[in-house]
Parts: C-alpha cells; sequence; structure tokens
C-alpha cells in the first residue's frame, strides 16, 4: 500500500515489534525458543487474561520488572520467576532482514526524521541496543516510559510533542490494525503492515516519494 500523500511526509515512524523485529507470538513459542517445558496443561480464560492485564500493566510503568516476573510465575504452575524472565527474552527474536538498512537510510535523511513508537517494557527497552535499527531511529517513544499504550491517542501525540508534526506529516507503519486505525483517526498516513511477510519491502513500496 502506498502512501496517498507521499510528498507532505516529515516523519517515517516505525513500530518495533512485527516491523523492524520478529517476535514470538504465543507462550507456546517463547518456551521452545527458551528451552522451557510448554504449559503441563491448556490455560483457562481467567489465568489468559489476568496474564494478559498483568502485561499491559508492565507496559505502561506500573510493574517492575521482577514484580511482572513474580506475579507471572504465581498464575504458571511449573514456571519459576527465573523461567519468566527467560520466556521473556525469548519473544523478541531478531530483525527482519533489511531492517537495519532502512533504518540507516532513514536517520541519514535530510528531508525526513524517523522515528520510533512501540508498546514495551524496561527489560525489552534496554535491550534494544541489541538490535542495531531500533537504536538508530531519531526519536524513540516507548509506552513505559509515559505510561501511555497504542491506541490511545494520547501515545501518538506524544510523538508528534516530540517531532513537532503532526497529521500527514507522518507516514506510520505498525502491524496491528487497532493501532493503525488509531493512527489514521488523528490524521496520521497510516499503513498496516504483515509480519509474517517482507516487512521492510513493505514499508519500502509505502515510502515511494518520501525517501
Amino acid at each position: 500500500m502506498k502512501l496517498e500523500r507521499p510528498k507532505a511526509v516529515r516523519v517515517v515512524c516505525l513500530d518495533w515489534g512485527g516491523v523492524l523485529l520478529r517476535i514470538c507470538r504465543s507462550w507456546e513459542d517463547a518456551c521452545r525458543l527458551a528451552g522451557l517445558p510448554l504449559p503441563a496443561s491448556p490455560v483457562d480464560d481467567a489465568t489468559r487474561d489476568t496474564r494478559r492485564s498483568l502485561s499491559e500493566d508492565y507496559q505502561l510503568g506500573r510493574l517492575t520488572c521482577d514484580d511482572y516476573f513474580e506475579s507471572v510465575a504465581r498464575l504458571s504452575p511449573g514456571y519459576a520467576a527465573s523461567d519468566i524472565e527467560r520466556l521473556h527474552d525469548a519473544y523478541l527474536i531478531a530483525e527482519y532482514d533489511g531492517a537495519l538498512e532502512l533504518a540507516q537510510e532513514l536517520a541519514g535523511s535530510e528531508r525526513v526524521a524517523s522515528a520510533l513508537l512501540s508498546n514495551t517494557n524496561h527489560r525489552h527497552w534496554l535491550r534494544r541496543s541489541e538490535f542495531a535499527a531500533a537504536a538508530v531511529l531519531e526519536h524513540q517513544v516507548a509506552s513505559h516510559l509515559h505510561a501511555v499504550a497504542k491506541p490511545n491517542e494520547s501515545f501518538y501525540r506524544v510523538l508528534e510533542s516530540k517531532t513537532g508534526f503532526s497529521g500527514d506529516q507522518i507516514a506510520y507503519f505498525d502491524d496491528l490494525p487497532e493501532n493503525v486505525d488509531a493512527a489514521r483517526a488523528i490524521g496520521w498516513q497510516a499503513v498496516r503492515v504483515d509480519y509474517n511477510g517482507d516487512t521492510i519491502a513493505q514499508v519500502r513500496t509505502s515510502l515511494v516519494g518520501v525517501l
């Protein structure tokens, strides 16, 4: 999908997981990558909802890393807090092919500013130096540092405040439809990326006329 108004763009803003970085999409996949046993029994809906709520609180900076790991472990028979920490780390897999080259091109552009807008947490954020593409982008906005996350409009406004640009001056790329819809609702030129495909090629196709 190409942008409707490429000449208006002054900021290219990327999501992290699912656009620049390949991430786990399930507890089971993370267990396999971390070398941990799969759950002995299916997780009930109430436990799954509680885990999701804890994850949201962690992304908003309401929980420390240790509090999060310990809280999830209490809900997960057979797993210690140290296991949850290993599983959590396993969610960050590797950058998509071409991610660094794209980020460097954006960061070096004289025409547009580059930005990262991510729902993340303290431990993952500390690890972004391991993934060079995220580290080189100019403006970096993380949910846990601002106590607000996508798709809340306020989070997008943080990026506008940091860059000094708004509306169709911002091209945004995310893999989740609700986040794309929220960006479009405030006038951003937002594109949904298919995380199962060549994400970097998708972004580059959309940026024809911008770079």
